[in-house]
């Protein structure tokens, strides 16, 4: 006798749905249309907070069609993919700065960036040049100027792989 469900599909096959085991170093893949980008973990706080950072992607100039070609070679750090192109382009400047990780949180059955907010953040601007003061409300802007922090959780809506590292540019676009 065939096993019989109850309620709708979407929930069966959500219930067999795990997070799957992370550990520090593990890779990942993010989808997006046609490309795909890779971060690697740099710290498990538990298995729903993780702090990640994105590679440094660079051709690999050593192969003969490595350039634009998908042969790709993966650095940590922005200092290691410098030492690797001035052996090609010596006469250029590249940023060694390192990024801090960004903080991925697992909520409501997804994978989302997780910025939190302070007093300093008020004055910076956003993207388009307008001040982030505005995208407080002021309840909001009461709790950061008496030193308080506001977390905003965005969701990753691209697929994500774990255990996977699978750069891929698509030069058409």
């Amino acid at each position: 006798m065939a096993k019989r469900w109850y309620g709708n599909v979407v929930n069966r096959i959500e219930e067999g749905r795990t997070i799957p085991e992370i550990k520090e170093g593990t890779d990942i893949t993010m989808y997006y249309w046609s490309d795909r980008t890779c971060y690697y973990v740099t710290k498990v706080v538990d298995q729903k907070h993780i702090e990640v950072k994105q590679y440094n992607v660079v051709a690999d100039h050593s192969k003969e069609l490595g350039r634009g070609h998908q042969e790709w070679l993966y650095f940590k750090t922005r200092k290691e993919m410098a030492d690797y192109m001035k052996q090609y382009y010596p006469n250029n400047e590249y940023n060694t700065d390192e990024p801090d990780p960004e903080t991925w949180v697992y909520r409501y059955n997804h994978w989302n960036r997780a910025y939190t907010y302070t007093k300093e953040d008020l004055d910076e601007k956003d993207i388009m040049g307008l001040p982030m003061r505005g995208h407080f409300n002021e309840k909001e802007i009461e709790k950061l100027e008496n030193g308080g922090t506001i977390t905003r959780y965005y969701k990753l809506d691209n697929g994500i792989s774990f255990g996977r590292r699978d750069y891929y540019y698509d030069w058409e676009f």
